[in-house]
């Protein structure tokens, strides 16, 4: 039986408490490094994370929050672990995400002791990467991009109605100008997800984009495979397509994320182009313009319409 996590007020410590920081909109953020991060990240979590010894087995995905990580969290489970769920175990509770103090802090010598192959959960951008990042690490990493604007609307409902993140209290168009110019919690949108794209020739990094992974479901599903360098047979490979699409996700205790008390509704709508619903015709022109300007050269695009 799954136990419900108690909410993020109860679980409060010195370590998290120390160094909080109240911006516009009670908007709460903790620097890191000289970053913007949730409170929950903090520097003692940073340091385990980025010293951690990896290796060659281990997997560990990475995105801008609000990208759609959870799903690939769900997929890259599955691929490991032959399609099959643990009984009485969340997806949650079988990662390990080392820069945060909750809701499932780990020390260091559980998750050396953890056997392979282990998957790691992270947010940051790629100088503040998960062991060094993988320039010096022999884990396999996976980032998962998706569109800014579905990002910042999909951010914006987060961040304002779940109390363990940074409770903004503020409306839509204050937020998009916190994200435009990279004061929202890990910081600025273009500069996390072109620094890991740069990098993306890297053996052992895959760059995913969300759009991908909902258009093209079971093709991204095998380059997840070929990536991973894993041995699935067809029925497998079945197996993790059923129980990694939207609905399934949302109706199963595994990976529903209903287990923390806070997390009600996490997931929303998981398509392309739901950033209409709080997008002026103005705010698009004005994020086109910046969006055209900080992506030139890059070679990197998104699909906004679906």
């Amino acid at each position: 039986m799954i136990q419900k996590i108690g909410k993020y007020q109860d679980h409060l410590h010195a370590e998290v408490l120390a160094d909080i920081r109240v911006g516009e909109h009670g908007y709460k953020y903790r620097l890191v490094d000289g970053r913007v991060m949730p409170p929950y990240v903090t520097p003692q979590r940073y340091e385990l994370a980025r010293t951690i010894e990896t290796r060659p087995g281990d997997v560990c995905y990475t995105s801008y929050p609000k990208s759609g990580s959870p799903w690939l969290a769900n997929v890259l489970y599955l691929l490991l672990h032959g399609g099959e769920m643990p009984r009485g175990r969340t997806l949650r509770s079988c990662l390990y995400w080392l820069e945060s103090s909750w809701p499932y802090p780990c020390a260091r010598a559980s998750v050396d002791a953890a056997p392979s192959p282990r998957i790691f959960k992270s947010h940051m951008p790629y100088p503040m990467a998960v062991a060094g990042g993988p320039e010096n690490s022999p884990c396999k990493f996976v980032y998962i991009a998706r569109n800014p604007k579905d990002v910042a609307v999909s951010y914006y409902h987060f961040e304002s109605e779940k109390e363990w993140s940074g409770r903004y209290a503020g409306p839509w168009s204050h937020w998009l100008d916190m994200f435009l110019e990279g004061r929202v919690q890990r910081g600025d949108w273009f500069e996390h997800v072109l620094g890991w794209w740069r990098h993306r020739e890297l053996p052992n990094l895959l760059f995913l984009t969300f759009e991908e992974l909902l258009t093209d479901f079971a093709g991204t599903v095998d380059r997840l495979i070929r990536f991973v360098d894993l041995d699935c047979p067809p029925a497998v490979v079945a197996r993790v397509l059923e129980r990694s699409t939207f609905e399934a996700m949302k109706r199963n205790s595994f990976s529903d994320h209903q287990e923390i008390a806070e997390l009600e509704g996490f997931f929303r709508e998981g398509r392309i182009g739901s950033w209409k619903e709080e997008f002026t015709v103005a705010q698009s022109e004005r994020f086109d313009r910046l969006y055209a300007e900080r992506m030139a050269g890059s070679g990197l695009d998104f699909n906004f319409e679906g």
